[in-house]
């Protein structure tokens, strides 16, 4: 397009949501957020354009037995919960009844579908969806109370064209991260780490005025536009020149948390994976009772165990503390029911914990009902001001770069 710009983000490398955590010994990667790829061509096209090579994804390690525990009590499962593939068969040609959710549904042309205001769990039982719940529930994780969510989210993330590339399998790097290494090398120095927005001014007609902090002092930026990509909640929008109908619009944004990270002395043995699978009736659908871990998941390097963590619909935030507590507990709780074996004499450590937030914002049945994402996407281009990211789509990389392709070529037209 021979256009210059200017990346700046606040983190010390690029990547997002995408981080690969190297053991110092092995030199193994594990991956601490993004692990997988839908095998589409686009994403073929980037990892190919960056000079990163792909490889089927296989998240099965050789050796490696899955439990289903309560971990609130400690109870075994006794079963593998699988979904059904009719289940999902039917899920899939429901989606048809809906245009394509992955831009704007609510487009303004017409009501948003009911059905898609439903929380999902209702959603589910009005057209008895209930066998595909395994599959919702290991794949629908850091969304809280996943089932209370507006059905809207759910088939966005849930889409046919996602379950489609499931099946052809998907694709991973060796580390996921190399992909991002590479991009901030092809971009030197117009990449700006560790940088934030102290202040902009939108007021001109045919540029923007962005002043940001670096490490070595404020910089102003003079561009022609700016593309936006961070969690658009209003925390994270501070320095931005917001005018009335934006903070209208972001103000309705909620948000959850997602944490993920490695534990080391668990006494969890190295052959052992542990999936979190409610028994009780506090929740529908033996979905875990949060906050708690997901799973407690066997890795490649002998003595880690990689696990993911979910908050409930009221909290956006744990400590490191409050997380090994829970986690603690939870080990305890199956080491009683003979499940585990005795507790080690070596504390439990968190390594690398990493906090997967604002993630997964969100709005209410009722303001989507009232137009929500046609006043979101109505923001476009005003003030010569573009957004994209998760929150336009869903967590979904193939997902997100097709439609950030889309609108930087609306940028540029």
């Amino acid at each position: 397009m021979n256009k210059s710009v200017v990346l700046v983000d606040k983190a010390d490398r690029l990547g997002g949501h995408t981080k690969t955590y190297i053991d110092p010994a092995s030199k193994q990667p594990i991956e601490l957020g993004v692990a997988e790829y839908d095998n589409t061509t686009l994403v073929r096209n980037w990892f190919t354009r960056l000079r990163v090579p792909l490889y089927s994804f296989n998240f099965t390690i050789a050796g490696v037995t899955s439990d289903f525990v309560d971990f609130q009590t400690g109870q075994a499962a006794n079963r593998t919960p699988t979904a059904t593939p009719e289940a999902l068969d039917r899920y899939v040609q429901q989606l048809a009844n809906y245009p394509s959710p992955n831009y704007s549904l609510d487009n303004g042309s017409s009501p948003v579908p009911p059905d898609l205001l439903l929380p999902f769990g209702q959603f589910i039982s009005k057209y008895g969806y209930e066998g595909a719940m395994p599959y919702f529930g290991l794949y629908g994780q850091g969304w809280g109370n996943f089932v209370t969510l507006p059905t809207l989210y759910a088939i966005k993330y849930f889409t046919a064209e996602a379950l489609a590339a499931q099946t052809r399998g998907a694709l991973a790097a060796k580390a996921n991260s190399k992909l991002y290494e590479n991009a901030e090398i092809e971009l030197g120095g117009d990449a700006l780490l560790s940088s934030s927005v102290l202040r902009m001014n939108l007021s001109a007609n045919d540029h923007v005025d962005v002043t940001v902090q670096t490490p070595s002092g404020p910089k102003l930026i003079r561009a022609k536009k700016i593309l936006s990509t961070i969690p658009p909640v209003l925390e994270n929008l501070n320095g931005f020149d917001l005018n009335a109908t934006e903070l209208s619009v972001f103000d309705k944004f909620r948000y959850h948390t997602w944490y993920v990270g490695l534990l080391q002395n668990s006494g969890i043995p190295d052959n052992l994976t542990l999936f979190n699978y409610g028994l009780s009736n506090e929740e529908p659908y033996n979905l875990a009772v949060l906050p708690a871990a997901y799973d407690l998941y066997a890795t490649r390097v002998p003595g880690l165990h990689y696990f993911t963590f979910g908050l409930n619909d009221s909290e956006t935030h744990f400590t490191e503390s409050q997380i090994r507590t829970n986690i603690l507990f939870s080990i305890a709780r199956m080491r009683a029911r003979n499940i585990l074996p005795p507790s080690p004499a070596a504390e439990l450590k968190i390594l690398n914990l990493t906090a997967h937030t604002p993630y997964e914002v969100y709005v209410s049945s009722e303001e989507i009902g009232k137009g929500f994402y046609t006043k979101l996407f109505e923001l476009q281009g005003q003030r010569n001001t573009y957004w994209s990211g998760a929150a336009f789509v869903t967590h979904n990389s193939a997902a997100v770069w097709n439609y950030t392709d889309s609108v930087v070529e609306r940028m540029f037209r």
